[in-house]
């Protein structure tokens, strides 16, 4: 099976493409559009990305004379968007929005943020509640990655009150739930983020969506892991493996990752080790660097007792920002090391989580 090519990826080449023509670049701007249009057939459904296509291409028919075709194409975009208030606005806001899931794609989530934050400006020319809805929960998604919950919620709230107003976005409602479950799970609220979780479970068995599917069952399996009911934890990343969908996506890796390292907090070594192996392969062909790392730091903890490789492993998650990942990941290592009877090494890890806390503040600081 053929992997996707992630939109976000396409998103950061239109936004060049749109420089291009801002710049009356027109070789630069036809070379750009080249490479776009070859990776169109290739590239993850997204209805908004293919519009932001088509309102750059109308502006590139007009940079390039061909003004026969960009009426004929605006035209077009006219019955996509029929209440479409302004082009130029509508293009400045997708480009925002776009360079904001872009940043996100690439783990800048502060950067996110802030150009999600211009594209809010530009929010009053988009008449269509649904993609209002689409950008606060995308807004809700960076938040909560920066462990901002209240803000996460206010803007996940938002959006949840649409997608469940229109009976044909019932699977973004489910996701919405989800995400709402993850902010009051960060929060300590364990038994209301579990029923969010299940209600999700539910209403995606109701819709037979199996990627939801696997997505509640992983999430359900977090919430156990936060609790430290590891059993719990491990019968719900393994539903989640058993759907295909879910398995086989890049999700799958994230719950073999998960389920490798429960197996090996509960002293099933045997069963971790050849998890591991596995979700090391799924890894590696897939180019996931951070799960890569996060793979190679707990079999190098619990199974090799090599902690040069934990220090690596550690130092490259930092490298790329993921420090609620580090806080987390040190906060096990350490409790690792004080049932093993290392006391300085486990007070060594707590001081690390405690600063890789300090830092996600720190991340916070740079919005705008």
């Amino acid at each position: 099976m053929k992997t996707k090519i992630a939109y976000e990826e396409v998103a950061g080449m239109l936004n060049q493409w749109y420089v291009m023509i801002k710049r009356h670049e027109v070789a630069q701007a036809v070379s750009i559009k080249y490479d776009i249009e070859h990776r169109l057939p290739n590239m993850e459904e997204n209805q908004d990305l293919l519009l932001y296509f088509n309102l750059l291409d109308y502006r590139h028919k007009l940079l390039t004379e061909e003004f026969a075709a960009s009426n004929k194409l605006f035209e077009d975009i006219q019955e996509q968007k029929a209440d479409m208030q302004s082009t130029d606005d509508m293009i400045e806001y997708y480009y925002f929005f776009f360079a904001g899931m872009y940043e996100f794609h690439r783990k800048d989530y502060t950067n996110a943020i802030n150009y999600y934050k211009l594209a809010e400006e530009k929010l009053r020319t988009i008449p269509d509640q649904i993609e209002i809805a689409e950008f606060h929960y995308k807004l809700a998604i960076a938040y909560y990655q920066i462990k901002q919950n209240f803000l996460s919620l206010n803007h996940a709230k938002t959006a949840l009150k649409t997608f469940k107003a229109h009976d044909d976005y019932i699977q973004k409602a489910i996701s919405n739930d989800m995400l709402i479950g993850a902010n009051k799970l960060d929060l300590f609220r364990f038994d209301e983020a579990e029923q969010h979780y299940k209600q999700a479970l539910k209403d995606a068995a109701l819709i037979k969506h199996h990627v939801l599917l696997g997505m509640a069952h992983h999430n359900l399996g977090l919430s156990y892991v936060n609790r430290n009911l590891l059993t719990l934890a491990e019968h719900h990343f393994k539903e989640a493996l058993l759907i295909k969908e879910h398995e086989e996506s890049v999700y799958g890796i994230h719950s073999m990752f998960e389920l490798t390292h429960v197996l090996y907090k509960s002293n099933l070594v045997k069963e971790a080790r050849k998890l591991y192996e596995k979700g090391f392969f799924r890894a590696e062909k897939a180019g996931e660097r951070e799960y890569l790392s996060k793979f190679k730091l707990i079999h190098a903890l619990y199974d090799e007792q090599d902690p040069i490789t934990v220090e690596h492993a550690l130092e490259y998650l930092k490298t790329i920002n993921l420090w609620t990942d580090v806080a987390e990941l040190t906060f096990d290592i350490a409790l690792y090391y004080k049932e093993n009877g290392d006391a300085d090494k486990a007070a060594e890890y707590f001081e690390e989580s405690h600063h890789a806390r300090d830092q996600i503040l720190k991340r916070t600081e740079e919005l705008k």
